[in-house]
């Protein structure tokens, strides 16, 4: 998740002037304040890599990871073309699980961006906090308001290149196919950044995150490290796929008549809950539960939203760059400078061709199998998805 690049004007007294000039109102000034002190104490925190690893109390376990996250910076940099330099030097140990927490809102029949601007960097469907209280009172208002909200946390940010962003304690212990994941997503941030687009910017750092583990896992002669990585994944993307779908769905219930829109809009979730809980054993196997209880709003799908719009297009974009990164950086790169309109028209016509193509060959692979009739044929509950879900392979 990307950090905000207006943090690097912070530097001294200057700060307050910052402050002072871009506020816009009471809410945005405490934005600001927060903002800008969380990151100064993140900042503050950092620790050099290199003196931790030689440094012989420094305990073996936080010495491995510091060894495993520089490896895999060398990989992004060398070999997927991500300027790694200057990046994750550092560590900061923290006392919580998330560094921040993200703070999404939607009205309750829009899936419309509810969007916060800032200099610089432009616009973006949520807004971060250091204090996770204060991202729950903030979202506390938004629903006394009408809206519907969903805070989510965040394990690492980027600063864009603007600070030395470090390795942190929320994160580098993670398994090292999620570690080399994240690390990769954000340095993606760092090289390519279309200022307003969250779709864009996500889901780019999303597609090279996950095509980079892979290749990083190959080149280590780790093939079932990857296919066991992979196969944990596919459950989370099984329930992202089925959020998408839900998304889409929405849609057309919002753009409906607005005649009896409140009782089409319970029935079309009274409907996803019931398709959840037909495919519950792949779609995450009880782990989405309480999510699916508590937090499964409009809010909650435009988090959702942002970082899976655009994958097929880059799918599509880096087979026609015959899979080499510098040339899929180079058409990435101008797709960035683009007007957002003509961007998301060239996005658009990317992912329909990635899409034509799968169907064509999920064809070809029935057709090999002889297979008569679809996977989810005569399956009792698949009326209950049927209706607002693209016949993913959910069973």
């Amino acid at each position: 998740m990307v950090w905000f690049k207006l943090l690097r004007k912070m530097a001294g007294v200057a700060l307050a002037g910052l402050l002072l000039l871009t506020a816009a109102g009471c809410e945005t000034l405490q934005f600001y304040r927060q903002a800008a002190w969380g990151q100064w104490q993140i900042m503050s925190a950092r620790q050099s890599v290199a003196h931790l690893l030689a440094d012989s109390a420094t305990a073996p376990a936080l010495s491995e990871r510091l060894g495993l996250s520089r490896e895999i910076l060398e990989f992004a940099q060398q070999q997927l073309g991500l300027e790694a330099e200057g990046r994750y030097s550092t560590y900061v140990e923290l006392d919580r699980t998330h560094v921040l927490w993200n703070v999404f809102a939607a009205r309750p029949y829009s899936l419309a961006d509810t969007q916060w601007c800032y200099p610089i960097v432009g616009c973006a469907p949520y807004r971060g906090y250091f204090d996770e209280q204060r991202a729950h009172r903030i979202a506390q208002r938004y629903a006394e308001q009408g809206f519907e909200t969903y805070v989510a946390g965040v394990p690492a940010y980027s600063t864009l290149g603007w600070f030395e962003d470090p390795l942190l304690s929320t994160f580098v212990a993670w398994p090292k196919g999620d570690l080399a994941n994240l690390l990769m997503h954000e340095l993606t941030h760092g090289r390519v950044w279309a200022s307003g687009d969250a779709s864009f910017n996500e889901s780019l750092a999303e597609f090279v995150g996950l095509r980079g583990t892979q290749i990083w896992f190959t080149q280590r002669g780790e093939a079932e490290g990857w296919h066991a990585w992979h196969a944990q994944r596919q459950r989370w993307r099984a329930f992202r796929d089925f959020a998408v779908d839900a998304k889409a769905h929405l849609q057309e219930v919002y753009a409906g008549p607005v005649q009896r829109l409140e009782e089409r809009k319970v029935n079309a979730f009274a409907g996803l809950q019931s398709c959840y809980e037909a495919h519950r054993g792949v779609l995450g196997g009880g782990r989405f539960d309480q999510l699916m209880a508590r937090h499964f709003n409009n809010a909650f799908l435009l988090s959702i939203g942002t970082y899976a719009d655009w994958l097929p297009a880059f799918e599509h974009l880096f087979a026609q760059a015959a899979e080499d990164w510098p040339r899929f950086w180079q058409a990435v790169e101008e797709l960035a400078a683009e007007d957002a309109s003509i961007r998301e028209m060239r996005l658009t016509q990317l992912a329909q061709q990635y899409l034509a193509q799968e169907r064509l060959a999920q064809q070809q692979r029935l057709a090999q199998q002889q297979i008569a009739e679809r996977a989810d044929d005569g399956d009792p509950h698949q009326v209950n998805c049927e209706p607002f879900l693209s016949h993913r392979p959910y069973t």
